[in-house]
């Protein structure tokens, strides 16, 4: 069970009750020794007796203050005390109650009876004496009308019940503050179980809606992506007289058939964003050629140059991450620079990770809707923990993104 800090109020509050305490115990404990004193005693043993009476009439119930830290062994205390020297055992008792509220078990059980058999004791060897002077119950229960020093017999049965009263409340306090802490365990633990249930609701509602999207984008774009890779083919083969013609039509049969590819794995990541397998073979550093030669086929000049150390030791969220920057770099070089050469350099390994470089000629701001390329790039740079930085540079005459991400095996 997590111990969890009570509030400051409620720290004042229970310093406030137990200062209370220690006041009544305080004296009910200089009572006891007040009237059970040998008043006409000279000698040095009963002076003795008296001092240490009140001596512990006074300490014992300041011990109150470590009931919570030491319930045990504070009841234990306060009841050997008792036993010994004639303070009562009002300590012993608030003490008790402490002990039932924070304990379980077989000892709890042990030191309730031990504090009734000196409660007991107590009570008999305070009504022992014969006068309402030297017995605190008589001075409370015999009539006013009668003097201190005349004897009088008080019933067994009225001490008998005030015992039975002292105990009872004494463990019945404790009973009830233990509910009343076990309640409130309870609650907090309904409120964590509620949270954790919302929670779960909310994921299972977005899982849902992942499914939802996942359903439509392969619905519309797998159709179409289908569609263009079979027209691209038939075309492909209808363009025999033309090579030009037949190689893009070969072209863009390969970029639909890697398109369906790769939403296949955009789907699986969509389906099952914890841990879910992609459709698509996993991507590699080693595959980072392809990409650039994709681009090389479109007409796009590409400078490369690619120097990793280690590369089939790149975990695959590294190596996945690469290749899409990679691949989203040169394409947004080739949208927003077309024609233009593009110098790309790759380069790292385990110790310093992996730094990639991409540039090419600045031909002034974007028209029309600017794309969310280097928005996708930055997240997937985010997310490893890597930096991003991007801007004009030679000048004003070069557009210039250098990406560095640190090497992970996992």
């Amino acid at each position: 069970m997590t111990e969890r800090t009570a509030p400051s109020g409620h720290h004042t509050w229970w310093w406030l009750r137990t200062v209370a305490y220690v006041v009544l115990c305080v004296f009910m404990s200089v009572s006891g020794v007040v009237f059970t004193r040998t008043a006409e005693a000279t000698d040095g043993w009963s002076m003795a007796a008296n001092f240490l009476g009140l001596l512990a009439a006074l300490a014992m119930p300041v011990t109150l203050f470590w009931r919570r830290r030491a319930p045990l062994a504070v009841t234990l205390g306060a009841t050997a005390v008792a036993l010994l020297l004639p303070i009562g055992t009002s300590t012993a008792l608030v003490a008790l109650a402490g002990l039932v509220a924070r304990r379980r078990g077989r000892e709890v059980w042990w030191t309730v009876a031990a504090v009734t058999a000196v409660t007991v004791v107590s009570a008999i060897r305070d009504v022992a004496g014969p006068t309402k002077d030297t017995s605190l119950f008589k001075q409370v229960f015999a009539p006013t009308s009668l003097g201190g020093d005349v004897p009088f017999e008080l019933s067994w049965w009225v001490v008998g019940i005030w015992v039975v009263v002292f105990l009872a409340g004494a463990v019945g306090a404790g009973l009830v503050l233990r509910s009343r802490r076990e309640v409130a365990v309870a609650s907090q633990q309904v409120v964590e179980v509620s949270e954790t249930s919302g929670r779960l609701g909310d994921q299972l509602a977005r899982q849902v809606e992942r499914e939802r999207i996942a359903r439509e984008v392969h619905d519309v774009l797998g159709h179409r992506l289908s569609l263009l890779n079979l027209h691209a083919g038939a075309l492909e083969t209808r363009a025999t007289a033309d090579p030009e013609l037949a190689e893009s039509a070969k072209l863009v049969r390969e970029s639909a058939r890697s398109s369906m590819e790769d939403l296949r794995s955009l789907l699986g990541v969509l389906r099952h964003p914890l841990g879910g397998e992609p459709a698509a073979p996993a991507l590699t550093l080693v595959d980072l050629p392809t990409v650039i030669e994709e681009t090389v086929t479109t007409g796009v000049p590409v400078s490369s140059t690619i120097f990793l150390d280690g590369a089939e030791q790149a975990g695959p969220t590294l190596s996945r991450a690469v290749y899409r920057i990679v691949q989203e770099l040169l394409t947004n070089a080739r949208k927003h620079a077309a024609g233009e050469q593009i110098r790309l350099s790759v380069s790292g390994g385990p110790v310093t990770g992996v730094t990639i470089d991409a540039r090419n000629r600045y031909l002034g701001p974007v028209q029309g809707p600017a794309g969310h390329g280097l928005q996708g790039v930055a997240e997937r740079v985010e997310l490893l923990g890597g930096t991003l930085v991007y801007g004009l540079d030679d000048g004003g005459r070069t557009f210039r993104v250098t990406v560095q991400l640190p090497w992970s095996t996992s």
